[in-house]
Parts: C-alpha cells; structure tokens; sequence
C-alpha cells in the first residue's frame, strides 16, 4: 500500500502538466498537440530514472524513521538531493547533445520534430527542479506526511495552468508563445514547486530532529547504500516509459503525415 502511494504521488505531479499542457496546446494546433505529447514522453522517461532514485531513498528514510533513527533521515535527503542535482546536470547535457537524433528515429514529420525540438530545448531547464523535488517527496512519504505532497501538487497545477494561459496565447501582454510557452511554464511550475517545498520544509520540519541542520560533503558510503537500493526501481519505472515512447512513435508516424500536411497549408 505505501509502495502504490509513493508511485502516485510521485507521479501526479507530471502526469498533472502533461494534461495541462495538451489541453492548452490542443487550441492552437495538431503538430502543436503532437509535439508536446512526444516531447512530454520523452521528458518522463528520463524523469523516471531520477524517481526510481527517490523510491529507494525513500524505503531507507521510511525504514530509518520508523526505527526511530530520525537523525539518520536527514543525511539521505541531503545525499540524495546532491546525487540527483549531479546527475540533473548530467541528464541536461546528455538530453542536449542526443534529444535530436533520438527524437528523429521517432519522429517523421519535420514540422513535429522541428516543434518538438523547439519543446524539449526548453522543457529540460526543468530537470534541475523536478530531479530535487523528488527527494523532498521522498522525504515526506518516508516520514509519513503525505498531505503536503497533495498541497504541492495543487501549487503545481495552478502555477502551471495560469502561465500557460499567459504565455501560450500572449495574455496581459506577455508575447504569443506557443508551445515554447508550454514549456516554459512547465519549468516554471515545477520550480514553484521546489520553492514550496523548501518554504514548508523551513517552516514545518524539525531540523535537528530529523538531521537536516548539518551541511555534509558528498558521502560515497551513503549513496552506495541508496543505489543498492535504487538501481532496481530505477531500471523498473524507466523500462515501461521508454515502451511508451515507443509505442507512440509506431502511432505518430502514421498521424504526424496529416498534421504536417496541414502545418504546411
């Protein structure tokens, strides 16, 4: 039951910008609507690899809090959080430098790929954000405080709608972006969310509890600990996302023709 928990509050937030953004995107056109669709798969997949992450962090946090261990808590989070801001850096340039070759074995229309390039250059701005936001899910599911995660979710979504009504459609005089507003307001919304994360954090959590008012240096032991863990859970929730990407490539071929037809006229 708590493993079921973690995988949907984990999720939602994603899922949620995903519907935002096709919602939006659906009035503005199909290559549009294909794009962000492609561009938001892809933008998963390599998210589930920092999830899968946060899962094992979050059976060790679980299993420290529940010994009564909470001093031990804190050096996870912060162990966490720095791995998968390395490896947010690292996903950013490797996402930068093969996105467009791996996007083009999927893609056939030149007008989608164009559109979902445009889309991806931006959106992945957001791994900074969502890569540490997962720890501080992790955190919280581990020590059982779950309401918080409904509450962040909540400021993502309204974050995400309202500057992509503004910046998809050029609202109070902000210039007509497009699905490079979508994206951009996909950033921003995850980074509302990082920013209420470390706002209640300060505000809530017992930092001497739980060991979070020590800063530590980069501790291998540790982390060898959460990826003996991890490594499992993040093969397990990347694998079926990249069959998804998969999938939808085998459907957008035979779509995208209609759509590109149509951004040419």
């Amino acid at each position: 039951m708590e493993r079921k928990l973690s995988d949907f509050l984990g999720l939602l937030a994603q899922n949620i910008i995903n519907v935002t953004d096709t919602a939006f995107l659906g009035r503005v056109g199909e290559v549009e609507l294909g794009a962000s669709a492609m561009g938001g798969l892809f933008y998963i997949c390599v998210f589930t690899i920092a999830f899968g992450f946060s899962v094992g962090s979050q059976i060790l946090i679980a299993r420290r809090n529940g010994e009564g261990r909470y001093k031990d808590v804190g050096p996870v989070m912060i162990q966490g959080g720095i791995f998968l801001l390395g490896l947010a850096v690292l996903m950013f340039g490797l996402t930068h430098l093969l996105a467009p070759s791996i996007v083009r074995l999927l893609i056939s229309s030149d007008s989608i790929f164009d559109a979902t390039m445009e889309f991806l250059n931006w959106r992945i701005w957001g791994f900074f954000f969502a890569f540490v936001n997962v720890m501080f899910r992790a955190l919280y599911i581990g020590i059982t405080r779950t309401k918080v995660l409904t509450m962040n979710a909540v400021v993502m979504a309204l974050v995400n709608v309202l500057l992509d009504y503004i910046l998809i459609f050029g609202k109070f005089g902000m210039p007509e972006m497009g699905i490079k507003g979508a994206a951009v307001a996909s950033v921003m919304a995850e980074a509302a969310s990082l920013a209420f994360f470390l706002i209640y954090t300060y505000a809530k959590v017992d930092f001497k509890k739980f060991g979070l008012n020590h800063w530590q240096k980069i501790d291998f032991s540790l982390l060898g600990k959460i990826l003996s863990i991890s490594c499992f859970t993040m093969i397990q929730y990347f694998w079926p996302w990249l069959l998804g990407l998969s999938f939808h490539r085998d459907r957008t071929v035979g779509s995208t023709r209609a759509g590109d037809c149509q951004y040419r006229a």
